[in-house]
């Protein structure tokens, strides 16, 4: 009778792996469908901002910031639209760290952005000790070595539970992705004028 509840035990947890891994993708799947279901212009213009943020290493936030305020993106959608881009990111991450780094492909970039929070977690030390609230400022700031990738490995690395690292993370996005909104339009406010 113990072997059959320990055996059920191994396939529930399996099963809820199973979940684990697949949720974010449904997720993203759906977020991806309503877009294209929202018409061509919407769609093409969060691609366009969904490609900046993820793949210019440097300045991605604030590259993507401008470039969805150019496109008329309403800043209070953008904000969501990124808060959500690092949510389920940080949600795969905190929930699949030690499975990522054994797929092919996807875990070099982990096993990149593992190092990347190592390397982290060495440059700002200050990040562990503060725990939450760390990770929160690290994700804050756009440099390289941080961000919401960044900030999940280094919650979870530091011991923090999935649960608060996912909040730090989508809290360090909120602030971020809002102070960079609104220092946009007052940069815009303030240009305007002298053109």
């Amino acid at each position: 009778m113990e072997l059959k509840k320990q055996i059920e035990i191994i396939k529930d947890a399996r099963l809820i792996a199973l979940a684990k891994f697949i949720i974010p993708f449904c997720i993203a799947g759906v977020a991806v469908l309503l877009f294209w279901l929202a018409g061509p212009e919407t769609y093409t213009k969060y691609a366009t901002v969904f490609s900046i943020y993820s793949f210019v290493p440097i300045g991605g936030p604030l590259a993507a910031v401008v470039a969805g305020l150019a496109l008329e993106i309403p800043g209070i959608a953008l904000i969501s639209f990124l808060i959500f881009t690092d949510g389920v990111l940080a949600l795969f991450l905190v929930w699949n760290f030690d499975y990522a780094k054994k797929i092919p492909g996807l875990g070099k970039l982990v096993e990149r952005a593992e190092e990347g929070g190592e390397k982290a977690i060495r440059k700002y030390k200050w990040a562990e000790r503060f725990g939450f609230i760390g990770v929160v400022i690290l994700v804050i700031f756009p440099f390289q070595w941080t961000g919401s990738a960044v900030g999940s490995i280094i919650g979870r690395l530091i011991g923090m539970t999935p649960l608060m690292t996912l909040l730090a993370v989508v809290l360090g996005t909120f602030i971020r992705s809002t102070l960079i909104v609104y220092f946009s339009w007052l940069v815009t406010l303030l240009v305007k004028p002298f053109f």
